[in-house]
């Protein structure tokens, strides 16, 4: 877990205007591992669906009234993931001649940038993380 007295304040601002910025659209965020998966296992129309309607869910009730720092320093290193889900997804799906949803899985990373809707008044959702570290 991030903690606020081991870096300096400009560190601990750094921390959280990124993860402000991903807790903006934290469904989507935090779908670029696990999506590719969902593919294989579920319609990509299906999977995609979920994930908007996922993200809208969040974006009415959950993103500007809390944020959780453990939550949020944890899905950076979960998003990793995606280097190794997205490839393996779609060359399973491209093996089972599902061209499309192989290509879906790929860019699945580039595909939720369209999906994300913005990330909303990062600067409040900074000050909250910033709040609960502390300051």
């Amino acid at each position: 877990m991030w903690n606020a007295n081991e870096h300096s304040d400009d560190e601990d601002l750094q921390w959280a205007w990124l993860r402000a910025m991903e807790w903006g659209s934290w469904p989507t965020f935090i779908s670029q591992p696990i999506a590719p998966i969902a593919i294989l296992f579920y319609p990509w129309w299906s999977v995609v669906l979920f994930t908007v309607v996922a993200n809208v869910l969040w974006i009415l009730f959950v993103r500007h009234k809390i944020v959780v720092p453990v939550r949020a320093y944890w899905g950076v290193i979960i998003v990793r993931l995606k280097w190794i889900t997205c490839p393996i997804a779609a060359y399973t799906l491209w093996r089972g001649d599902m061209r499309g949803a192989a290509t879906l899985a790929l860019l699945w990373p580039l595909v939720i940038l369209v999906m994300s809707f913005g990330s909303g008044r990062v600067g409040d959702i900074q000050k909250m993380f910033l709040q609960r570290l502390g300051y």
